[in-house]
């Protein structure tokens, strides 16, 4: 196996002479084997060695039995050893953030630090967790950026067990004698990540015992398209950057899979994260229509004029409220937010919407009192029948990542001291469309300016 990690390892140029290399020893037999195999291959590369153990302050008793595993082995092999102390729980609990999601976040953040500005950091990933990730992307609904899986060279970040599997690893432990820990949350079908490995792959393996190998030729086979399309994005994205914003006529001029990189690069340079297929409707969306969205983040984009921007909201806007009476005459109905455009809906209409629309469609034989068009107010709640759970919207803006200068730009239309609608959560679950609706209320907020036709 040594052989076959040297040769990935060129075959991705993921190593040159001199580099110094940081490894993320956890403990576990796929981390040991990468230690062991770079400690055993340092000569050949032409490389220096460090590990390092983040210790997340989780697992109490088994956590620290961990660190002074980690630390003993790199003794016996002389390699040297640091550990770093984080407090996953406390920080979570902060950000709002799962465990899982918030101990990665720290421990490459800890891995960045000890690897400075020039050092590699050496993770160890095999064509399994591939294999998982493309799984779990699979039923997120990805495109063909998540059936790349786990990149061999990201930035200074480099997997070199990612040609091999996990019965390889194990076999070269055994061979090697080398021990290792085992933590037991990787036995716990709570992770999602776990039931994959746990309960979907063996399935797969008893259709073909070489599925890991197919899911590995697979990535293998997308990487170079899904490169060029980024790369032909971007020169595109440059080239319809105009300032502060882009020219929509020009982006919606392109392919439809350039469109969603380019708005993508475009999020991104303006400190966006998390960017879904949902998020990117939305924005084409706004840019055939006109009319302002809120991405994650509580980021405001904004098309008008031929142009899609992202305005400053970070100027908290002041509480506001106004009536608003059915049946509505008007189509276009200015608030201090923006402008609120209100279609009127039949049965027929409803069963062509798309669910993003639907989810703001509001059947007006349920509602039983006059509305108020609103800026939140402490308190409000709203039911959501996607999540199947009601909470305050503070609650839910915390979900969103929304920060709080941001939250009271967003409209509220309310009937008495009940939540029918808000912006970016949609219809509360009572007053949503159903098989008996004969009309409904379909609400959009647009930009100042853009009560279009």
């Amino acid at each position: 196996m040594r052989d076959a990690v040297l040769a990935y390892i060129r075959q991705h140029n993921m190593l040159s002479p001199g580099d110094r290399v940081i490894v993320g020893l956890s403990g576990g037999a796929d981390s040991v084997c990468l230690c062991h195999v770079l400690w055993s291959l340092r000569e050949s590369l032409s490389v220096s060695l460090c590990a390092v153990h983040v210790h997340h302050g989780i697992r109490g008793a088994e956590a620290d039995r961990d660190e002074q595993f980690c630390k003993g082995f790199c003794e016996e092999f002389q390699i040297p050893f640091e550990c770093v102390y984080v407090d996953v729980p406390t920080e979570s609990l902060k950000t709002g953030e799962g465990l899982e999601a918030c101990g990665r976040r720290l421990r490459y953040a800890v891995l960045q630090k000890a690897a400075g500005e020039r050092g590699k950091i050496a993770t160890a990933h095999t064509a399994n967790d591939n294999a998982e990730t493309v799984l779990l992307h699979l039923t997120r609904g990805t495109g063909l950026q998540g059936l790349c899986g786990i990149l061999p060279v990201r930035e200074n970040i480099i997997r070199p067990l990612l040609g091999v599997t996990r019965k390889d690893v194990e076999a070269y432990c055994e061979a090697e004698g080398l021990s290792f820990v085992t933590d037991s949350t990787n036995l716990s079908t709570e992770y999602a990540r776990n039931r994959v490995r746990l309960e979907v792959l063996p399935v797969l393996e008893t259709l073909n015992p070489s599925v890991i190998d197919g899911f590995s030729r697979m990535t293998e086979s997308v990487r170079p398209d899904a490169g060029f399309l980024s790369a032909y994005a971007l020169e595109k994205y440059h080239e319809l950057k105009t300032g502060d914003a882009l020219c929509v006529s020009r982006l919606l001029s392109l392919p439809e899979s350039i469109q969603a990189r380019v708005l993508k690069q475009f999020f991104d340079e303006h400190g966006g994260k998390d960017l879904s297929a949902l998020h990117i409707e939305q924005l084409l969306y706004i840019c055939r229509n006109g009319g302002q969205t809120i991405l994650p983040g509580g980021i405001v984009a904004r098309c008008r004029a031929d142009r899609l921007e992202f305005p400053d909201s970070t100027q908290k806007a002041a509480p506001w409220e106004m009536p608003i009476n059915l049946p509505q005459k008007e189509k276009f109905v200015k608030t201090p937010a923006g402008v609120l455009e209100i279609q009127k809906l039949q049965q027929k209409d409803l069963q062509n919407l798309h669910k993003e629309l639907l989810a703001n469609a509001v059947d007006c034989a349920k509602i039983k009192a006059n509305l108020v068009l609103r800026s939140r107010r402490p308190g409000d709640r709203l039911e959501s029948r996607s999540r199947g759970v009601g909470k305050t919207l503070k609650k839910w803006y915390n979900e969103l990542h929304i920060p709080p200068e941001a939250r009271e730009r967003l409209v509220v239309l309310a009937c008495q001291d009940e939540v029918v609608w808000s912006q970016v959560l949609g219809t509360a679950a009572p007053f949503l469309p159903d098989a008996k609706t004969e009309s409904a209320l379909l609400l959009t907020v647009r930009s100042e300016g853009e009560e279009h036709e």
